[in-house]
């Protein structure tokens, strides 16, 4: 273990943060441990790691809850392939436990099912907290960090925990796709522990799970994302339409950021009466700025990182949609300064 936080340079970093965590989980027997609504690779991975050094340090009876659903093909092979157990929120009895604890979420954000009556005893997350929502409870909250999953590395490590490999796995990939593979928002931690963990994960595994079956309904929307992409200048847009899951929204916004004119993305769709955005940017780092922005200049909450971030916007009724993905497309050109610039289909039909 010495050699180990030799090595990663995390002692520094985490000693007194673990200690704080160990004391807060205590004498505990049950924690409860929530990801936000539609879990991603680094939240799943960063709930899995938490209850494992909850059993470590004998509160044993850890379970991870989400309030929405399991929706991009990467992630559900990522549950299965590494068995990670977890309990739709709708199942949960939250009195049931002594601890709850959110990972890579923040109460108030408008993204989780607990609700705020709801006292919880730790938050531990990597985007930036909203100023006007302080909580009373243990808190690391490292928004220079790209993935929660690196945090929870680091307890596991300074804590003398062990990581099995299925473990090690997930916290990679945690890593890996929140800095979209060590290329955006990367802390001197997330590359030390991405390293670390590198020489333990299961890579056979790892190779399903980067490459999953597919449905028919990603080729369906992937051809409806491509109809609907236009460019004002290097600001690049599609609205998806009606989704099945808001994963998809995220997963459409990375693809088509990948196009070599375009500098920002941004990927909008609805999914129960709600407008899902995504953002993503190459070079300029105010990403989580835009989105904050944007959310709240039309209700909702969003926020992120400096080159990717997210939003969702409520609207009251299905006859509303359209006005409100008019009103929605209105400032988000005014947000990025091309409302005044004509939409060019982004991928042209060749002749």
């Amino acid at each position: 273990m010495a050699t180990e936080q030799s090595e990663l340079s995390l002692t520094d970093d985490f000693s007194a943060k673990v200690e704080e965590l160990r004391k807060c989980i205590g004498p505990a027997q049950s924690a409860l441990i929530l990801t936000h609504d539609y879990p991603d690779p680094d939240c799943i991975a960063s709930a899995l790691g938490l209850a494992h050094l909850c059993s470590f340090w004998n509160c044993s009876a850890p379970v991870i809850s989400f309030g929405g659903f399991i929706g991009r093909a990467e992630n559900r092979a990522m549950v299965r392939f590494l068995n990670i157990a977890m309990v739709p929120f709708a199942l949960i009895d939250v009195k049931e436990f002594d601890r709850i604890f959110l990972v890579d979420s923040y109460p108030g954000k408008g993204n989780i099912s607990l609700p705020s009556s709801v006292a919880i005893n730790g938050v531990i997350d990597h985007h930036p907290a909203p100023p006007d929502h302080p909580i009373d409870c243990f808190t690391d909250i490292r928004k220079e960090v790209g993935a929660t999953s690196t945090l929870i590395t680091g307890y596991l490590l300074e804590s003398g925990c062990p990581i099995p490999q299925p473990l090690a796995t997930a916290l990679f990939y945690g890593i890996k796709t929140d800095t979209g593979d060590m290329r955006r928002d990367v802390s001197r931690l997330d590359l030390a522990c991405y390293k670390h963990l590198f020489e333990r994960i299961d890579h056979k595994l790892l190779a399903l799970i980067i490459n999953p079956d597919r449905d028919i309904e990603y080729f369906r929307l992937l051809h409806r994302a491509t109809e609907s992409a236009v460019s004002y200048n290097n600001v690049g847009y599609t609205h998806l339409g009606n989704v099945s899951t808001p994963d998809y929204v995220a997963e459409m916004a990375d693809l088509f950021h990948s196009l070599e004119s375009i500098e920002w993305m941004i990927c909008s769709g609805i999914f129960k009466n709600q407008i899902f955005f995504s953002i993503r940017s190459k070079n300029v780092y105010t990403s989580g700025t835009k989105a904050e922005q944007l959310a709240q200049s039309l209700g909702g909450s969003g926020g992120g990182h400096g080159r990717a971030a997210a939003g969702r916007i409520q609207f009251s009724s299905e006859e509303a949609s359209n006005k409100r993905i008019g009103e929605f497309e209105i400032v988000t050109r005014k947000l990025f300064d091309v409302a005044s610039i004509k939409p060019k289909k982004l991928i042209s039909k060749q002749e």
